[in-house]
């Protein structure tokens, strides 16, 4: 069984899933090519520029502006979506390139990379989704019991198991596995992520729509709510063609595949642009820097309890 991890000197026998099926026949070979040439140069080109982005948001939340415990998962967050795009940049580049010397070591490290940043960047808007529902909903709790600490540990705990799961993954393919097991990565992503997802963002609809009345507060949960959708439209669908191959194999073309990586990375890309668009003061006569607007919509909203020190 194929998996999409297995890999061949020449960029036309790349093996991904499926890629036993035959392609089309209105696709002659030139055609094809020309096909996965473009794919890549639009991928570079979302990755380099939600590198960019990505880089300001973790230089500004990591160094100049004051961390409080939201931060820290928008910080992390920030982090695993610029691996993935770092990843996937470096990958398709070595195809562009037509690196062959060293292309049967750099591509299971970037895919690797890529699975434990893709994984990572789901925990971690789980985590954060059921933050928001619980600072909605618990407030007082939230504001004046929850333990400093906490944010920083469930994110360390987030990689630690997003680790363990790619590890596991690329053991059983280099392994030669060819069974489900191989996709189990993409099961627990998929178990755990997809329903609590969907129930928060749901949640957090229902109140932006009918019970938020602070106007920071309703730019927060409009920035979650925004990155929740956005996942669960652009990114978690690369889940799902990983779980359908295991049900449909050899049914599924490989454009899809390249479509799921594609919205993928363009998920990983559009968060920095969501805190801009959502942050920004529309009728502001003076231009806001980023650094303002960041400050903005993750404004502390420890305010009026017992003094905390950030984590």
């Amino acid at each position: 069984m194929d998996t999409a991890l297995e890999y061949d000197n020449d960029l036309d026998n790349i093996s991904f899933p499926n890629d036993s099926i035959e392609y089309d026949n209105t696709f002659d070979y030139e055609s094809r090519n020309n096909v996965k040439v473009l794919y890549l140069l639009i991928l570079v080109l979302i990755c380099l520029s939600g590198a960019v982005g990505n880089g300001v948001v973790i230089r500004l939340l990591g160094f100049r502006i004051k961390r409080n415990p939201f931060i820290t998962y928008i910080l992390n967050l920030a982090v695993a979506d610029l691996g993935v795009l770092v990843s996937a940049t470096f990958h398709a580049v070595s195809f562009l390139l037509r690196f062959h010397d060293g292309f049967h070591i750099t591509y299971p490290l970037f895919m690797s990379l890529f699975l434990l940043m893709y994984s990572t960047s789901q925990f971690l808007l789980t985590a954060i989704s059921i933050d928001r529902c619980v600072a909605v909903f618990f407030p007082l709790w939230h504001k004046c019991h929850q333990p400093t600490f906490l944010s920083s540990v469930v994110c360390a705990l987030i990689w630690v198991l997003s680790f363990l799961l790619t590890t596991v993954t690329c053991t059983l393919i280099l392994a030669g596995q060819a069974g489900t097991e191989v996709y189990s990565q993409f099961f627990v992503n998929g178990l755990l992520c997809l329903p609590i997802m969907t129930g928060t963002t749901v949640a957090l609809f229902i109140k932006l729509r009918f019970k938020a009345r602070q106007h920071e507060r309703r730019k927060l949960l409009t920035v979650i709510l925004l990155t929740l959708v956005f996942f669960l439209f652009f990114a978690f669908p690369l889940n799902t063609i990983f779980i359908l191959e295991v049900f449909y194999f050899n049914y599924l073309s490989i454009y899809v595949l390249y479509s799921a990586m594609l919205l993928a990375c363009l998920n990983s890309s559009v968060n920095p642009a969501i805190y801009t668009l959502v942050g920004r003061q529309r009728k502001s006569r003076h231009k806001e820097s980023m650094k303002m607007i960041l400050q903005k919509v993750f404004k502390d909203e420890e305010e009026g309890c017992t003094e905390r020190n950030p984590s």
